[in-house]
């Protein structure tokens, strides 16, 4: 199964964090478990987010969680959001 991936108009302002290299998204949304990831709801994109790789700081973890998103900035770049 190929995952979701997101085009760039689809999008929300993301948030690179100076000094680092972690990516932050506000207002996302986890639909649901698949397969060892966390399909969530970025913009209006829908993405696979493997559940090892959010960041601390993170307020969706599991399905119905909803607020800010923080990945390492190589998973948001392969998952076509930065």
């Amino acid at each position: 199964m190929r995952r979701p991936t997101a085009s760039p108009s689809q999008i929300p302002e993301s948030v690179i964090m100076e000094g680092s290299d972690r990516v932050e998204f506000c207002d996302v949304e986890a639909l649901s478990y698949r397969r060892l990831s966390l399909v969530c709801r970025v913009g209006s994109a829908l993405v696979s987010v493997p559940p090892r790789r959010i960041l601390p700081g993170s307020q969706v973890r599991r399905r119905g969680d909803r607020g800010k998103l923080v990945l390492p900035k190589e998973v948001a770049v392969d998952l076509g959001l930065a």
